[in-house]
């Protein structure tokens, strides 16, 4: 019943519940978190588990859910007793795999299946944004006032706005998009996930072709002062990754970029704009984007141990490289603990 496919054994026309599932997706999200992605999946894809499997220094392996929200999809077509059929399916290819734990980032956007007993809370209750896309005018009136402002003063200014098919050219090492948003993660001190490889961005255009999109705002001068890249699946856009000039953002260049990007969205009859949420639960990306208004969601991580003799075993391992106690390292709650820590040299 269970099916494990690998990123190019996935079958063509094969329904995906999100963008986060595609395998396109997952080969670039293999690179900046280094492994090899699949999916699992069962009942003709109303169960779908996509993961990066990442080796460890013995030859066995641990499993992340791809950077983003995807988590484990669990059809609202499929029975209690089919959902755990499908856990303890996937659970049993794990241990077939060597699996040791597995780092699952739920989706708050498709159906998501019960937890298991054990699996761990590493976070709950992050709030991300939600956009439903009727019109333009109810997505105006459905703005905070201060964002409606932002955006009247950067057209006042001058600013141009735009959404179109992103290219190798936009994403290329030094060009428009690559300057902004690379200058903006330094400028935030953004933690090394954040920063992305020449690898990356080509995987991630030839994974999601016309369904990668970029929304730009230029100055008078034809300048590009903010740029973000979106994601399109089915009836739903994405927010993916977006840098900015300091001095234009002030002038309202970002909101002028998110609202253009809703217009586009509303034109071409999508249901949502999914924003996300900030680094923190509050922090001030996550206040911008609830000036768009619409609809708050929450999403969490959580981590399950597939063998826990190794996974002490490994834990023990990274104490003593740490020069802690065990249970020192296991009360950080950092999941999996055998990769938390840090090594005294």
């Amino acid at each position: 019943m269970i099916r494990v496919h690998f990123w190019h054994q996935v079958p063509d026309g094969f329904p995906s519940p999100d963008v986060y599932f595609l395998p396109g997706y997952g080969r670039a999200a293999s690179v900046s978190d280094p492994g090899e992605w699949v999916l699992i999946e069962a009942f003709d894809g109303a169960w779908q588990v996509p993961l990066i499997l990442r080796t460890l220094a013995d030859g066995t392996m641990d499993a992340i859910s791809p950077y983003g929200y995807s988590g484990v999809y669990a059809s609202l077509s499929l029975s209690s007793a089919q959902i755990q059929e499908a856990w303890s399916s996937t659970i049993n290819r794990l241990q077939q795999l060597g699996v040791v734990s597995v780092l699952l980032r739920h989706s708050p956007l498709v159906p998501q299946a019960p937890h298991l007993p054990g699996q761990r809370s590493i976070i709950s209750g992050h709030p991300t944004r939600v956009l439903e896309l009727i019109d333009d005018e109810s997505a105006w009136s459905g703005m905070e006032g201060r964002c409606r402002t932002s955006i009247r003063k950067a057209l006042k200014n001058g600013y141009t706005a735009d959404v179109k098919q992103a290219t190798g050219k936009d994403l290329a090492p030094n060009g428009d998009f690559r300057s902004l948003y690379e200058a903006t993660m330094k400028r935030r001190a953004a933690a090394p996930l954040y920063f992305f490889s020449d690898s990356y961005y080509s995987k991630l255009l030839d994974g999601l072709g016309s369904g990668l999109l970029i929304a730009e705002v230029r100055d008078r001068e034809g300048c590009a002062v903010s740029a973000t890249l979106l994601m399109v699946h089915a009836e739903r856009l994405h927010y993916h990754l977006s840098g900015s000039a300091v001095d234009d953002a002030r002038m309202g260049s970002n909101n002028l970029m998110l609202w253009t990007a809703t217009q586009f969205g509303v034109a071409q009859g999508l249901r949502q704009f999914h924003l996300g949420g900030g680094v923190g639960p509050h922090d001030d990306l996550f206040k911008f984007k609830r000036s768009f208004g619409g609809q708050e969601l929450e999403y969490g991580v959580s981590g399950l141990i597939i063998d826990p003799d190794v996974y002490q075993a490994q834990a023990r391992a990274r104490a003593k490289l740490c020069a802690i106690t065990t249970d020192r390292l296991m009360a950080t709650n950092y999941f999996p603990a055998y990769r938390g820590g840090t090594v005294r040299v």
